[in-house]
């Protein structure tokens, strides 16, 4: 059954669950609104009682919320964690680089500036570089913890649970946005590239449309990773 997935044609929040729909050589729809009353319309319905986007249809099912779509898929396609103590370890670090993800919109999104369909704020300024800079000093932090914890094939051991395809895509964008956070740590590094090898998705990363590239963040975003 075909998996139909709703969200924009950027990678931002959608791209790690077509990594893993890639990987399980999974079919699925891209459904991408093109008008902002089309994506009310469809974040509004009313069996998505907390409607938001990227949000999948599997048969019957909607769901919503980034994460708890990787959690459903990674259920369902057998790449969740056995064990309870990997569990706990998985959800730590699904929070601590979807946390980091969110930074990286706050630095790249003027809240005070009318982005396409969306009104901005009246009031305030939106200072990217400072809040980049900040960002910038936590990641470096940050990823030296992870490069600490990659020691292993992927983050549990030889075969990739739902947290790696969250893992690699948005270290990738946070690789992409301030490389020199990334220098010297190889664990992470090699880690990327191996991510890249996996079956199914390497055919991915060497395709033609991959290495166009893609916006990371909408394009009126101050760094969309494009333009």
């Amino acid at each position: 059954m075909t998996i139909k997935l709703t969200y924009w044609s950027i990678r931002g929040l959608g791209e790690p669950i077509r990594h893993l729909l890639r990987y399980q050589n999974q079919e699925w729809e891209d459904n991408t609104p093109t008008t902002h009353r089309e994506y009310l319309s469809q974040r509004d319905q009313d069996d998505l009682p907390f409607g938001n986007l990227p949000f999948i249809q599997d048969g019957d099912k909607k769901i919503t919320q980034s994460i708890t779509i990787m959690r459903y898929l990674g259920r369902k396609f057998g790449l969740f964690p056995e064990y309870p103590e990997d569990l706990v370890f998985c959800e730590i670090v699904e929070q601590e680089i979807y946390d980091l993800r969110n930074r990286l919109t706050a630095a790249c999104y003027d809240p005070y500036k009318r982005m396409g369909p969306f009104p901005g704020s009246e009031v305030g300024v939106f200072d990217h570089e400072y809040l980049k800079g900040s960002l910038r000093k936590r990641l470096t932090e940050r990823v030296k913890k992870f490069d600490k914890t990659l020691t292993k094939t992927f983050l549990l051991g030889d075969s990739p649970v739902y947290v790696d395809f969250l893992l690699f895509e948005y270290l990738d964008q946070l690789r992409l946005f301030l490389p020199e956070a990334f220098e010297g740590s190889t664990n992470v590094l090699s880690y990327i590239v191996r991510f890249k090898e996996l079956p199914n998705l390497k055919p991915w990363f060497e395709s033609e449309e991959y290495n166009r590239g893609n916006y990371i963040n909408a394009p009126h975003a101050v760094w969309n990773g494009k333009d």
